[in-house]
């Protein structure tokens, strides 16, 4: 039974479940930031791979043999279905022709079929294929051993190409796509397998080999990229007594991560890009952090001479200043010292100002009597106002207007003519007798106006010396040979507390303006806080696709599970139970209904449990419309440990109808096992004459 297929969220779905993980984000900006680690969240179309092997040609010398050396041609001719590279012999060649598919496959043999006394034999390999509907022929050509060098053709129909006589390459229709030197081979083809088949390189994180640890007992990791290489062990199957159950290794979850991709398990690619960008950012934040402190320790240790000198001039100058004058208690004199001569100085000002008022009031009441006595228009204005200004506009009444009342008795305010008036000698001489009174209070005034004038003048003479004297002594204090040893001991430990600061870079020691200077240039910048919002979305998106691809996964693993077992049980893998494929890539399976780890199974199950996950997973994938797997399973002699003859029979029995029922699979094997001869028929068959050596 086939569970329903879950729904599978859009790619803009994904955005806001992302920006809804995060405080301050929108959809638009989490895209921004996941486009700038090269990740776009694109909703997943059905995959279509397929890759069909249509013939086979080797040339070379056999050597070092008991009976069979010699020049030797190969020239199988292949296609969809079931196939059997058969012989009645061991060392017959078979493991040898399929190790020279996957050399071209691959672009580099695969190790589990090597066999390393007849990888020398083979002078020249071509495989015609088709990839994904591309019609293509990869010629190898070995001038040393395992150092061939690449000619890729194409052609515009297949036909052309397998039309063509052994190491031909020129013909209607064929051209020539692609050439590679021998260090360039297994690049080419990975290139042209990924790009036909629609894969992408997997980038994966390990520990690198006796790198330290941290303090948190992490070792630095680097990055490990699988392309097609590691996706061919999905065609290829590693050798029985491998414990791992798919690909060149089991660390980080590489099996599983297979097993994801050729079932299509959506954006399960995405989110190991993910995974990948965020241990990448990790690393790299620890080892500049590591960098950073291992940079401090060596500073530290090349300045040390630098703290030393800092320290002893710190030191001289702590023992000088112990013993320094009181210039503290000096500058306090000197301060309240002058403070008290501005004091008086400003009291002495304000003095003179007085006795210059009383001086001028004495004058003016002496002017007055004079007047009184001589001027006949004074009498005539005996008891009137005498003002200094026009009452109305303010303009000072001056000594012409005066003169003027005087000589022709015109008021000095108006103008105007005086009038006659009698002489009255009471009057005249009651207004002199007040006039005589103000003249006596103004002299008495300036009097005591000049007393105070002479104490000022006194004050401020003593509070001069005063200041004279304590300035003397504080000039005297910072003019001997203690200052001038301070000064110059103070100099050393600023020159040694920045030359300090210049080394370790770190700008504590420098003098204030250059220490905001250098504190302003380290401080967090705009690209930390990029920094660590792309931390947080690439959390939240790992967080969001890790529920997408597990929740897909399992769906997946629930129908690949039931696969596994049934063909397993086809294969002739006895009393299995059960199987529980987890996201950890644990097969989980239980035998007689106990838990059977993968490395307890015989290497002969190993192989078949190996060859049910694949076969599993092409048909998990064709029931639900897609091919996510290429369809191609080369398979090393499957029953080779097999003890019970009818095992081995079922095994062979159920390889040759799950290719021959399912026209999407082409399956490939070899074998000298009777059963072959019984179920794969004539053309279905590459032997050798007498069904014994191929070459």
């Amino acid at each position: 039974m086939t569970t329903e297929p879950l729904r599978v969220p859009s790619e803009g779905e994904l955005y806001e479940q992302i920006a809804a993980r995060l405080p301050s984000a929108d959809a638009e900006r989490v895209r921004h930031a996941l486009s700038a680690h090269g990740i776009q969240l694109t909703s997943p179309l059905p995959a279509r791979r397929q890759l069909v092997v249509h013939r086979l040609y080797c040339e070379g010398t056999k050597t070092g043999t008991d009976d069979n050396d010699g020049d030797f041609t190969v020239d199988m001719t292949l296609g969809p279905g079931p196939w059997a590279i058969a012989s009645t012999l061991n060392n017959a060649g078979k493991s040898s022709l399929l190790w020279a598919l996957s050399y071209a496959l691959r672009g580099d043999g695969f190790e589990a079929f090597r066999r390393s006394e007849t990888v020398d034999w083979f002078s020249y390999i071509r495989a015609d294929i088709e990839v994904a509907g591309v019609a293509a022929s990869i010629r190898l050509t070995f001038d040393k051993s395992e150092r061939p060098s690449c000619r890729l053709l194409s052609a515009d129909t297949l036909e052309y190409l397998t039309t063509l006589d052994g190491s031909q390459e020129s013909g209607p229709g064929v051209r020539v796509a692609a050439t590679a030197e021998p260090g360039g081979v297994k690049e080419l083809i990975d290139r042209f397998m990924l790009d036909r088949l629609g894969l992408r390189p997997l980038s994966l994180w390990a520990a690198e080999a006796g790198a330290p640890r941290d303090a948190d007992g992490n070792r630095d990791s680097a990055e490990q990229v699988h392309g097609w290489a590691s996706y061919f062990y999905a065609i290829a199957l590693n050798a029985g007594n491998s414990s791992i159950l798919l690909g060149p290794t089991s660390y980080n979850q590489l099996p599983v991560k297979l097993m994801q991709l050729f079932l299509d398990v959506p954006y399960a690619s995405e989110l190991t890009r993910i995974n990948t960008a965020r241990k990448k950012d990790t690393q790299e934040n620890n080892r500049v952090q590591r960098r950073a402190r291992e940079d401090t320790r060596a500073r530290e240790q090349q300045t040390e001479p630098l703290r030393q000198a800092l320290r002893a001039a710190e030191e001289k100058v702590a023992t000088l200043e112990a013993g320094q004058p009181d210039l503290t208690g000096l500058l306090a004199d000197v301060d309240a010292a002058a403070r008290r001569l501005a004091h008086d100085q400003a009291a002495h000002q304000e003095a003179e100002e007085s006795h210059a008022l009383t001086r001028k009031a004495r004058l003016k009441d002496e002017r007055a009597v004079r007047r009184a006595q001589q001027s006949r228009a004074a009498r005539a204005l005996l008891g009137a106002l005498e003002p200094e200004a026009c009452p109305r506009c303010d303009h000072e009444i001056d000594d012409a207007r005066r003169t003027a009342e005087e000589s022709e008795h015109r008021c000095s305010v108006c103008a105007s003519p005086l009038p006659e008036v009698e002489d009255d000698p009471e009057a005249r001489a009651a207004l002199l007798s007040r006039l005589e009174d103000r003249v006596n209070a103004s002299r008495t005034a300036e009097e005591t106006a000049g007393l105070a004038v002479e104490a000022a003048v006194a004050a401020c003479d003593n509070s001069r010396a005063a200041y004279d004297l304590v300035n003397a002594r504080l000039t005297a204090a910072r003019s001997g040979n203690w200052y001038t040893r301070l000064e110059s001991a103070r100099q050393d430990v600023y020159q040694l507390r920045g030359a300090l600061a210049v080394a370790t870079g770190n700008g504590t020691g420098l003098p204030e303006v250059v220490g905001d200077y250098v504190t302003a240039t380290t401080s967090p910048s705009d690209t930390d806080d990029d920094s660590d919002d792309s931390d947080a979305v690439l959390e939240a998106a790992a967080e969001v696709l890790s529920t997408v691809v597990a929740d897909h996964s399992k769906a997946l693993f629930a129908d690949l599970n039931r696969e596994i077992v049934a063909i397993a049980h086809d294969l002739g893998v006895a009393n299995l139970t059960s199987v529980d494929l987890n996201l950890a890539g644990h097969l989980n399976a239980r035998k007689t209904g106990k838990k059977h780890p993968f490395k307890a199974f015989s290497p002969t199950d190993r192989l078949r449990m190996r060859i049910a996950a694949i076969v599993g997973m092409i048909k998990v994938g064709r029931k639900r419309g897609i091919m996510s797997h290429p369809g191609l399973l080369l398979t090393d002699a499957p029953t080779a440990e097999e003890l019970a003859p009818e095992n081995a029979r079922q095994c062979i029995k159920t390889l040759y109808e799950t290719a021959e029922d399912d026209p999407g699979i082409q399956i490939v094997i070899t074998s000298i096992d009777d059963a072959v001869w019984e179920f794969y028929p004539e053309d279905r068959t590459v032997t050798g004459p007498d069904k014994r050596h191929l070459f």
